[in-house]
């Protein structure tokens, strides 16, 4: 049994379920990059698109094409402050950012089904410890978050990894 086939399985599975999870509530056109988009937005209200670019990805202005196109739809509004434009969600951006994190859940609930719940324990503290021991700059740990649900997430291991290594 080879470790990085098993790892490559499971992230390919990881992955392939969490697709499945943004066409179950994304309107057409929308996908990863824009759910991880609300979703820093949502946690950084106010936050510019200068800060968002550097953590979803895109160049400068594939982020302001980005943005262009949540607002034109809706989910995203800016605002001036000083010489900075400001970004937050529309209630429309938090109700679709609530139909994700809960596709979310449910597409880790589905991954996760062959363990028990002490199973599910025990992994979930060998990823934390896994995310807690990779050193990250503040933008990397928030590039490695930008589809989490923050608010719920009250010992984030991958805040505890900013810095130096534990």
């Amino acid at each position: 049994m080879s470790e990085s086939n098993i790892w490559a399985a499971w992230t390919l599975r990881s992955h392939d379920t969490l697709a499945a999870a943004v066409a179950e509530v994304a309107p057409p056109g929308l996908g990863l990059r824009d759910f991880a988009a609300l979703t820093l937005i949502a946690s950084h209200e106010g936050c510019s698109a200068d800060w968002l670019w550097d953590r979803i990805g895109l160049t400068q202005s594939g982020t302001v094409r980005l943005i262009d196109r949540l607002e034109r739809l809706g989910y995203v509004v800016r605002a001036r402050q000083g010489r900075v434009l400001e970004l937050s969600l529309t209630a429309a951006g938090v109700e679709l950012l609530e139909s994700w994190n809960a596709a979310r859940d449910r597409a880790g609930h589905e991954v996760l089904n062959g363990l028990t719940p002490a199973e599910r324990r025990r992994f979930n503290e060998l990823l934390s410890t896994v995310l807690r021991r990779t050193a990250r700059a503040r933008a990397d740990a928030d590039t490695t978050c930008r589809l989490c649900n923050w608010p719920v997430c009250s010992e984030c291991p991958v805040d505890e990894s900013v810095g130096d290594p534990p």
